[in-house]
């Protein structure tokens, strides 16, 4: 048995040129050690993993599941996964690793990978913005909320970081994508953060700690139809094209609703969106799990949850512009610090998050990929 923390991988089998391994636990950065050990893989053989005693795969885990299997490819080996819990099995097919679960799990689940359930998004041309920084005295600071509760604590933060970093900041709240021109610091949702780091080349630094953004799909109160009977009906949603629009759709789909048939309101923000859904406007509605938790006791009486994600994948995240990298560390330090003294506490609890950490490089992979797999 190879150990790693919390993961496990167990010899179950090995006739000619099959092997069978079970996986057990978690897979995530701590599973680095253990994945590495099946690298020797005999090229040619064949390998199959047993994903039933999987609790959890986050974007790392993926990030490094994707290298081993590359790996193996490489080696003219055949990979097969089998026996992958639901959130797993979505997790595979929004990353494109779907191509590795077996054909007997295809059958069991969903396929999310046929054109039907996952329509191709619509082609741009390809341009890459040139960023040109605009000087200014000021930092302008913009961030897009996981919750309406936050805003007082944003602007406590940006005071707080005023006086740390001994600068003038500017803070507004983000309603779309910023402009990269004029953004110096930015706390912004996954894809929003992607689309910044790619076409004006922000830097992300920090994410808050053990914190993803899950979705939850909603309904009204007095509806009792379950979420496979919803075929074909109106959905709202803050923008389309973001992570909890594509995890949403993806929850439909591996609950054997086509979401391709869905109407999509695209309602600019959650609180719109959730008012489109008590006002019956629309059948249902995508929202941050986080969004979610934070509604008045009013509206959550008037809606009821009907799925939600468990995928630990991707979180928002806090970027700075390429022309103030110099000053990354003194920010890195001055807010992964806001632990130790009873005011940046404060803060913290006021925007509800526990700190900050910094983001994995696989995770960070991994996330843009799917931002360029979708968008």
């Amino acid at each position: 048995m190879l150990m790693s923390n919390t993961f496990s991988i167990e010899e179950v089998s090995k006739q000619g040129e099959m092997c069978r391994y079970m996986f057990v636990g978690s897979i995530d950065a701590h599973a680095a050690s253990a994945l590495q050990s099946l690298t020797t893989a005999q090229a040619g053989s064949h390998v199959l993993l047993d994903f039933s005693k999987v609790e959890r795969v986050n974007s790392m885990g993926l990030s490094l599941l994707l290298k081993l299997f590359e790996d193996w490819e490489n080696k003219k080996i055949k990979v097969e996964v089998q026996r992958l819990n639901r959130m797993i099995n979505m997790l595979f097919k929004i990353t494109g690793l779907g191509r590795f679960i077996s054909s007997t799990t295809k059958d069991i689940a969903l396929s999310v990978d046929s054109p039907a359930l996952n329509p191709e998004p619509p082609r741009h041309a390809e341009h890459k913005p040139v960023a040109v920084h605009i000087p200014h005295d000021k930092l302008n600071f913009v961030a897009t909320l996981q919750s309406g509760q936050q805003l007082t604590g944003w602007y406590l933060l940006n005071t707080y970081l005023q006086r740390k970093l001994n600068r003038a900041i500017h803070f507004e709240q983000a309603a779309n994508t910023p402009n990269g021109n004029l953004t110096d610091l930015l706390f912004a949702k996954p894809f929003e953060a992607c689309e910044m780091i790619k076409n004006h080349g922000f830097i992300p630094i920090l994410k808050p700690i053990a914190e993803a953004d899950e979705v939850v799909i909603l309904t009204r109160i007095d509806d009792d139809r379950s979420l496979k009977e919803l075929q074909g009906l109106t959905v709202s949603v803050a923008t389309e094209g973001s992570f909890v629009y594509l995890l949403g759709r993806f929850l439909c789909d591996e609950s054997g609703v086509d979401s391709a048939q869905f109407v999509f309101d695209i309602a600019g923000n959650e609180i719109k969106a959730l008012q489109s859904l008590i006002r019956g406007k629309c059948d249902l509605v995508f929202m941050l799990k986080k969004t979610f938790q934070g509604l008045s006791s009013f509206s959550r009486s008037n809606v009821q949850k009907l799925d939600e994600s468990e995928t630990d994948f991707a979180s928002h995240l806090f970027c700075i512009s390429p022309h103030i990298k110099n000053h990354a560390e003194e920010l890195i330090k001055v807010l992964t610090n806001m632990t130790q003294d009873t005011q940046g506490q404060q803060i913290l609890a006021d925007i509800q998050t526990g700190g900050w950490n910094a983001p994995e490089t696989g995770e960070l992979h991994m996330l843009q990929m799917v931002y360029n797999r979708y968008t």
